[in-house]
């Protein structure tokens, strides 16, 4: 599945073309999760997908990345930066989701956030990504100290 990153900044007018999720993942990220164009401002990806219910669409802005699995490993957990409405709004939610990378075995790319069921996280994971979200401004230091 190829990704689309358009350009937060409407003058750009760019559009960034990811192959698959683990080159989204590496190319096309700041350090802090932040998917990028290619002339360095924010992009998003702009998602939609029909619901169960009659008529009813969801119609995500994914605005970045968060790994959370380690490097070397074929199960890759992470978690997508969501806002809705518009991608100018602020992320509300996150995403989990994994992917499963066997192509090196002859095997093949998969992205998980389907029937595969939600990802795993251990307590290192969870931890990592609450720091993270934390360093982003998605929840404070007291929010955290409940």
């Amino acid at each position: 599945m190829a990704w689309m990153i358009k350009c937060i900044n409407t003058q750009c007018g760019k559009e960034t073309w990811a192959d698959n999720i683990v080159t989204l993942i590496s190319d096309h990220r700041d350090n802090n999760g932040w998917f990028k164009c290619q002339c360095g401002k924010q992009g998003y990806i702009e998602k939609s997908f029909k619901m169960q219910e009659p008529g009813e669409t969801w119609k995500p802005f994914l605005r970045g990345i968060m790994p959370l699995g380690n490097k070397n490993e074929v199960y890759q957990p992470f978690v997508f930066l969501v806002s809705y409405n518009s991608p100018f709004d602020p992320v509300s939610d996150i995403w989990f989701s994994y992917y499963k990378d066997l192509r090196s075995t002859g095997g093949r790319l998969k992205l998980g956030y389907g029937p595969g069921g939600p990802p795993t996280l251990d307590k290192k994971m969870l931890l990592q990504l609450m720091l993270e979200l934390r360093n982003i401004g998605f929840v404070s230091a007291s929010e955290l100290a409940l």
